[in-house]
């Protein structure tokens, strides 16, 4: 398995013709992000820094490949990826072992977006030969969108093989009562008890005591600390910068045993982080929490909330049986199920 040194060795294996490639931190990723045609939080710098932290904060080994990709002088493109050791084996990924698409700015042709594409995807395979890496796995259409892109045309004309999975949203463009009539039946009773049991709240100072308190649950909730403090600063900081929000609960003692912190761009809300009081779980902890951010980002200028994957025993990347109960449950709030796709073995 062969190691790459430096983002700069990355860079030089790159061949892309006319097109100038630059480091993430070499230029205002946000800046960027802010014009191309979708957004999502996943591509925000706050969210990358998070996840970057999240694995060297475990002592893992790892590159930020992120990178903008210029045409004349201006970035058209970004294109967020990590190279990290994952047990034994060097992974180059995004999130969930897979290839994130390039964002392009919406003036940009379409030629060019399949020009860029398919140069990507050219880099990207022999990249995986190069480095000797296992599988090469390209993620596309995560955004409710009816169109296939032209990143999604390009990549089904290079794979053999494509897969797909479900991702839950909520359309922000609904009214409450018509958001609420897509709520699974059981959970109507269970949200109407959580509001009776707890006091629901949403951050709206930068109170650090509370925030130290969520922490603190977190920790108790997976028996474990499972990110560096680094980690949990810059999500703070999120929370600070407004750019994300933190929703909790607490009994009629005053205890949080309940919190939820929601990240937010102006595309998307995305349900990032959580964590219950284990011992209360026959308790409606999350139904009303749920219900409670709902109702607060109607109030806001989102289109979609993003619950997260809706797992299924059939699919090609065998989750587990604890990312499909909490898949099902979230799934319960959604209005929309969206098709995402994974594709494999390159040509």
């Amino acid at each position: 398995m062969k190691k790459l040194e430096s983002v700069e060795k990355f860079i030089d294996l790159l061949f892309f013709k006319k097109f100038k490639v630059i480091q993430r931190n070499q230029f205002n990723w946000d800046e960027v992000l802010n014009i191309t045609n979708d957004q999502s939080v996943y591509y925000d710098s706050g969210y990358i820094e998070f996840r970057l932290e999240c694995l060297k904060g475990n002592e893992i080994e790892c590159l930020d490949l992120s990178i903008g990709i210029k045409l004349e002088n201006e970035v058209v493109a970004i294109f967020p990826l990590f190279y990290f050791k994952n047990g034994k084996d060097f992974e180059l990924s995004f999130l969930e072992g897979s290839i994130y698409p390039p964002l392009f700015i919406k003036k940009l042709s379409k030629k060019t977006e399949k020009e860029i594409s398919n140069i990507l995807i050219d880099n990207l395979i022999k990249l995986f030969e190069v480095l000797e890496l296992k599988s090469l796995i390209i993620a596309d259409q995560l955004f409710p969108n009816r169109n296939l892109s032209i990143w999604h045309k390009t990549n089904m004309n290079r794979a053999k093989h494509c897969s797909i999975i479900r991702e839950s949203f909520v359309d922000l463009s609904q009214d409450y009562s018509t958001l609420k009539s897509y709520y699974r039946k059981s959970y109507k009773a269970l949200i109407s008890k959580g509001y009776k049991l707890l006091n629901l709240f949403k951050l709206d100072q930068n109170d650090s005591k509370v925030w130290e308190e969520f922490k603190a649950l977190h920790f108790k909730s997976a028996g474990r600390i499972t990110r560096s403090e680094k980690s949990w600063n810059l999500l703070f900081d999120q929370v600070k910068e407004k750019n994300a929000n933190f929703y909790f609960c607490r009994d009629h003692n005053g205890i949080m045993i309940g919190g939820s912190l929601v990240m937010i761009c102006k595309y998307e809300a995305f349900y990032a982080v959580a964590a219950y009081d284990r011992s209360l779980f026959h308790l409606p902890i999350g139904h009303p929490l749920q219900d409670f951010i709902i109702k607060d980002l109607l109030n806001t200028q989102v289109q979609w909330y993003r619950l997260g994957r809706l797992y299924n025993k059939i699919d090609f990347d065998c989750p587990t049986d604890k990312e499909i109960q909490i898949g099902q449950f979230k799934s319960g709030f959604s209005s929309d199920l969206i098709a995402s796709y994974r594709f494999t073995e390159f040509n």
